[in-house]
């Protein structure tokens, strides 16, 4: 057990855990979260190895939905600080946005890639770091969620990718037509495909690496568009898209980059947004002329290919001052 002293918010109290309270949290709490009435909220856990302290967290299914887990970490956090603690780390799996979330309200920065196994579950785990002059959060994310969920223009709507378009993005992903405009012209797997509809999407739009979404037109999948390599220092990131052949020629390319672009410029903050297409793509160019990109020059050997040749490829950028 961690030796952990009282805290008192305005919402609830941290206190030891009883060894008499039995709570179905997965782990033995060293610290329960209780409610005004002396309901339990939460629960805490830490261990100790060096200058660190590793931390799991479970809330109420009750509870959940409403920021508590954040809450609870950062109560938490200046106690364990007090003791010398140069380090407050947490793993939780990758497959479980909402913890990662909470980890992240609580000002909690992910600070290095995906550990594999080394989730309190046994699964894949993002590793999560507090230190004392970090502050009580939230960590200021590079890439927002959408507002409201998605990006509309009244044709089309954007969304993030998820676990239910895993068929689809698949079968999409495997056709020729699709794959062969890739950066890389290769066919998913069926675990590659999974995984980003499970989990990698999702975590790296929170990690600020990648937005993916959907393109929908109410009638359900019809492609996707991401920005990806985005760098917020230098302000830059890249637009990637592609469609079903069958939803091709009715402008829903043109409109999800249009989509793309604003919210690059105004939510995210980007002043400059690019795009590549292969120089023998004339409809994806047309794309791109009609979103407002202007044509920069020609990307000697910009792209690899299967046989282990570079391909050209044309640059084409737009501006938030165009």
């Amino acid at each position: 057990m961690y030796d952990f002293e009282p805290v008192e918010s305005p919402a609830f109290s941290l206190r030891p855990a009883p060894e008499d309270v039995k709570v179905d949290c997965g782990f033995s709490p060293d610290t329960l979260a209780y409610g005004p009435e002396g309901a339990v909220w939460g629960a805490l856990g830490f261990a100790a190895f060096a200058s660190t302290v590793a931390a799991r967290y479970w809330v109420a299914p009750e509870r959940r939905g409403k920021h508590l887990a954040a809450a609870m970490l950062r109560a938490a956090a200046p106690g364990v600080f007090a003791r010398g603690v140069r380090r407050l780390e947490v793993r939780p799996p990758v497959r479980d946005q909402a913890a990662i979330r909470a980890a992240m309200r609580a000002g909690f920065r992910p600070d290095s890639g995906v550990a594999r196994g080394a989730a309190w579950d046994g699964t894949e785990a993002l590793t999560l770091g507090l230190l004392p002059e970090d502050g009580p959060g939230p960590f200021p994310r590079v890439l927002p969620d959408l507002p409201g969920g998605s990006l509309r223009d009244g044709v089309i709507a954007l969304r993030p990718l998820v676990p239910g378009d895993y068929e689809e993005h698949l079968r999409h992903r495997s056709r020729p037509e699709v794959y062969s405009g890739a950066v890389l012209p290769l066919p998913p797997s069926r675990v590659e495909a999974r995984e980003v509809c499970e989990w990698r999407a999702a975590l790296e739009w929170l990690r600020g690496r990648s937005a993916l979404m959907v393109i929908d037109d109410g009638a359900g999948y019809q492609g996707t568009i991401g920005l990806y390599d985005v760098a917020r220092v230098a302000g830059t990131g890249m637009i990637g898209y592609d469609l079903r052949p069958e939803t091709r020629g009715r402008g829903y390319a043109t409109r999800a980059v249009m989509l793309v672009r604003k919210w690059a410029f105004k939510e995210v903050g980007l002043d400059r947004v690019w795009a590549g297409t292969d120089v023998h793509n004339t409809a994806s160019q047309a794309v791109l002329r009609r979103a407002g990109f202007r044509l920069e020059g020609v990307e000697r050997g910009g792209l690899p290919t299967i046989a282990g040749r570079r391909r050209d490829t044309l640059l084409w950028a737009s501006l938030s001052s165009d």
